[in-house]
C-alpha cells in the first residue's frame, strides 16, 4: 500500500473519429457552460456569452446538450435572456416532456416490484431532477434508474423479461449468481417505450453487499408520483456523483458535475465524515478527490480544504492507482500488467474483504464478466489475440 497521490495519466494517442481525447473532466468549453449552468449574476451570463460565441447551439456535443435545460433556468431565474432564449426555451421544455413521458411508463413497473415486497431505491438522474433540481426539465434523462437488493436482483431481472422488456447490449445466456456478483446493473427497455437501468449493486466500481448498505441503511423517502420510494441521502448521491462521473465516457458525462454542485447547494447537509470513510473503506478514494477537487477549483463548489486532503492521503494500492488510470484515461498508453492489475482492483474489491487467495478462482468469472464472455473458456484466446495486437502494434 501506498500513501502517495494517484498522478494523472499519461498523454492520450490518436484515436478514432467520434471518440473524445480528453480524460474524464469536462474540457474547457463545457465548464464555460457549466459555470452559465450553476453560477449567479454576471458570472454566469458571461460564461454562457462566452460559450454561445465560440461554440454556438448548432453542434454542441451530446453532454453539452445536456446541461442546456439547466442554463436556460438558471439564467431565466436571474432575468437573463439573449437572441437563442426561445431554442433555450424548447429544449428545456422537450426535456421536460420527456422525463414525464420516462417517468410515467415506469411507475407501473415500480409499482409491480414494491407490492411484490421488494425494496426500491431510485438514484441518481430521477431521484434528483424530483427532489433537488429546480424543475424536472433541468435535468435531462434517458432511463430511470432503480436499485434493488443483490438478493433480488435476478428475480426482478427474469420479471422484466417475461413482461418483455429487452436487454440493451450483452448478457449471459443464463443468469448464474456470480453474475449479479460481478457486475451491477442492466439497461432494459419496454416494448411501448421506456426505459430502465436495474441496479443490484448501487457502484459500478465497488460490486459487494457491503457498500451497498451504506445505501440502504441512509436512505430516504421519496414520493414517486403518489408511488412512496426511497432515494439515497444526499451523502450517497454525491458519493455516486462522483465515482461514477469520473469514469470516462464516450459521451461527456458532465452532468455529474452540475448533479454535485446542485447537491452541495441543496438544504441537506452532506456527511463530509461518512463520505471521507466511505470512499476510503470502499477504495474508490481517487476517484472522489479528483471529482471534488475539480469542483471546488472550477466551480467554486463549497468543498472543504480537509475532505480533499483526507482523500489525498488516504492509501492507495499499486492495483486501484492502476484501475483508476484505466477509468479516467482509457486510451493512454499501459501495458498488460498495467491493465491485469486493473482487473484486480476491481475483482479484489468485489470481494468486500474477504480472502483473495480463497476466492481465486472467481477472479476468471470477473475477466469473462468483464469481457463479455459467454464462457470462461473463451477467456485464454481472448488473451493471447490481445497479447500478439500489442506485440504486433507499432511503436512509436
Amino acid at each position: 500500500m501506498s500513501a502517495r497521490p494517484v498522478a494523472n495519466p499519461p498523454g492520450q494517442p490518436t484515436l478514432a473519429a467520434g471518440q473524445r481525447s480528453a480524460g474524464c473532466l469536462p474540457e474547457p468549453a463545457q465548464i464555460l457552460l457549466l459555470q452559465a449552468a450553476l453560477g449567479q449574476g454576471q458570472n454566469a451570463a458571461a460564461a454562457w456569452e462566452r460559450w454561445e460565441r465560440e461554440n454556438g447551439l448548432d453542434r454542441p456535443d451530446e453532454g453539452s446538450y445536456r446541461l442546456l435545460p439547466l442554463v436556460y433556468r438558471n439564467l431565466s431565474r436571474q432575468g437573463y435572456s439573449g437572441p437563442q432564449w426561445n431554442i433555450l426555451r424548447g429544449i428545456h421544455r422537450s426535456a421536460w416532456s420527456q422525463n414525464q413521458l420516462l417517468f410515467h411508463q415506469a411507475r407501473p413497473l415500480l409499482e409491480q416490484i414494491q407490492g411484490a415486497g421488494v425494496p426500491v431505491l431510485l438514484c441518481k438522474g430521477a431521484a434528483l431532477a424530483l427532489s433537488i433540481y429546480p424543475d424536472a426539465g433541468c435535468r435531462p434523462m434517458r432511463d430511470i434508474d432503480i436499485l434493488v437488493p443483490r438478493s433480488r436482483g435476478r428475480v426482478i431481472f427474469q420479471q422484466l423479461e417475461a413482461a418483455l422488456w429487452r436487454t440493451t447490449g450483452w448478457r449471459p445466456d443464463s443468469l448464474p449468481e456470480s453474475y449479479f456478483q460481478f457486475t451491477h446493473a442492466k439497461d432494459f427497455e419496454a416494448p411501448g417505450g421506456g426505459r430502465v437501468d436495474l441496479h443490484w449493486h448501487a457502484l459500478n466500481l465497488c460490486c459487494h453487499d457491503a457498500a451497498d448498505e451504506t445505501f440502504w441503511r441512509h436512505a430516504e423517502p421519496l414520493d414517486f408520483f403518489g408511488l412512496p420510494l426511497q432515494t439515497c441521502h444526499a451523502t450517497e448521491h454525491l458519493l455516486q456523483a462522483c465515482a461514477h462521473g469520473i469514469v470516462w465516457s464516450p459521451v461527456p458525462p458532465v452532468r455529474w458535475a452540475a448533479d454535485a454542485v446542485v447537491l452541495l447547494g441543496g438544504s441537506a447537509a452532506i456527511d463530509w465524515q461518512r463520505l471521507v470513510e466511505t470512499a476510503c473503506r470502499l477504495e474508490v478514494a481517487p476517484y472522489v478527490h479528483r471529482a471534488l477537487a475539480f469542483l471546488r477549483r472550477e466551480l467554486d463548489a463549497p468543498v472543504p480544504a480537509d475532505v480533499l486532503n483526507r482523500l489525498l492521503s488516504a492509501p492507495v494500492s499499486v492495483a486501484v492507482e492502476a484501475e483508476f488510470a484505466r477509468e479516467s484515461a482509457p486510451f493512454a498508453p499501459r501495458n498488460a500488467w498495467q491493465d491485469l492489475l486493473s482487473f484486480y482492483a476491481r475483482w479484489h474489491r468485489s470481494l468486500g474483504g474477504a480472502s483473495a487467495l480463497w476466492n481465486a478462482g472467481s477472479f476468471v468469472r470477473h475477466l469473462q464478466y468483464a469481457f463479455e464472455l459467454e464462457s470462461a473458456w473463451a477467456l485464454p484466446d481472448l488473451l493471447v489475440r490481445s497479447a500478439l495486437r500489442r506485440l504486433l502494434a507499432p511503436r512509436n
